[in-house]
């Protein structure tokens, strides 16, 4: 009976009759995904499904082409000083700058150019004032190169061959027989041909109606009972869930219980005392 004694505060706060109870917001669970959980679940799906049905022979070769290089250090500095440059040369100040008036310098020719412009002038002048009467008349001599030993041997070489062959008679030529030699095939070269003919001659006799006739059985492996089941069950627990209309749902209230103890729980409490 000690351990079912409510503390003294608490019958206390009962008698009275005055109870505050905290109110609790209900928060409505809906343990079904949404449109957008399902709908991303399909695309997952399909793309699994292409993947795993993707041939890689539909790919083509192709070359690796590396773009976006990093640019160096001495490429960084030189853009940066560049930049530095052009905001310099953009923020510069005209005023700043000191009027000058330009000086006009003839540069003179030196002695060397002087006197080899002199000779370049004598000498066009003595050119076009020269006479040709003032050459002297000479006689040309024609000299004719001799040949070397060499050459003529060479030449009484060719001049006799040439002779000879002019002279030469066909009578001093000795008869002769010409025999033709005709190589015959060996057995295996006759045995091959006859073999290649024979096969030419049979392919070629080929009777299409000596075959036998035949008949063509497509093998199309079904799945399994328990695959279709499962299968079924899965396209119809896919179909409810998608096509589960939110209306259907029925608004509820949530009533928040105090259990209060009864007259004997008080009275026991009070005797117990």
């Amino acid at each position: 009976m000690s351990a079912v004694k409510a503390p003294t505060e608490l019958l206390a706060e009962i008698n009275k009759g005055d109870f505050k109870g905290n109110h609790v917001e209900a928060q409505e669970k809906n343990p079904l995904p949404s449109a957008e959980a399902i709908q991303e679940e399909k695309q997952h799906q399909e793309h699994m499904g292409s993947i795993t049905g993707f041939r890689r022979t539909s790919l083509k070769r192709t070359q690796s082409q590396e773009k976006g290089c990093l640019p160096t250090q001495d490429v960084i500095n030189q853009e940066k000083t560049e930049a530095e440059l052009r905001d310099r040369i953009g923020n510069f100040n005209k005023e700043q700058l000191k009027h000058t008036t330009t000086t006009e310098k003839t540069v003179l020719p030196s002695p060397g150019d002087i006197q080899h412009e002199k000779v370049e002038t004598e000498l066009r002048e003595r050119i076009g004032s020269f006479h040709k009467e003032d050459l002297h008349h000479t006689e040309t001599t024609v000299k004719i190169v001799l040949p070397s030993s060499d050459d003529i041997q060479h030449e009484k070489v060719e001049t006799e061959l040439r002779e000879r062959i002019g002279s030469f008679h066909m009578e001093d030529l000795h008869h002769t027989e010409t025999t033709v030699k005709n190589v015959l095939p060996s057995s295996d070269d006759i045995g091959q041909e006859k073999q290649e003919a024979e096969l030419k001659k049979s392919i070629s006799d080929f009777n299409k109606d000596s075959l036998n006739k035949t008949s063509t059985q497509e093998k199309n492996p079904l799945p399994a009972t328990d695959a279709i089941e499962a299968e079924k069950k899965e396209n119809e627990f896919r179909s409810s869930i998608e096509g589960f209309p939110k209306e259907q749902l029925k608004p509820t209230e949530t009533a928040e219980k105090i259990v209060l103890p009864t007259k004997e729980d008080i009275e026991a409490a009070k005797a117990g005392k």
